[in-house]
């Protein structure tokens, strides 16, 4: 399964024009790299290697990822901004607690 793209960010946005295209493509890489340090794992498009803790992103993970993306569009301007509960309930699964969880 592929990551979100642009086009799967500015639809689920609800955001037209190119206007925004840089910020919300910094959101979605911010959005993945937030999971992956909540699971302590990283998260690939490709089938990780055998032995690999890297776990590949799956429907799950992007969902959480558009809630995340919904959550900093709403809440721009925010100096504090916490992951939404519904992302990290849909990555829990994929902690690994051997790397520091």
């Amino acid at each position: 399964m592929s990551k979100i793209t642009l086009e799967q960010a500015k639809l689920h946005l609800r955001v037209d024009g190119p206007e925004e295209d840089m910020l919300i493509n910094s959101w979605i890489l911010a959005a993945y790299l937030a999971i992956e340090g909540k699971i302590f794992r990283k998260v690939v498009a490709d089938e990780p290697e055998p032995e690999s803790l890297d776990v590949q992103v799956d429907e799950a993970i992007n969902s959480a990822v558009l809630l995340i993306l919904g959550h900093l569009h709403e809440n721009r301007g925010s100096e504090s901004v916490e992951m939404p509960q519904a992302a990290l309930w849909l990555v829990t699964p994929y902690i690994n607690y051997a790397g520091g969880a």
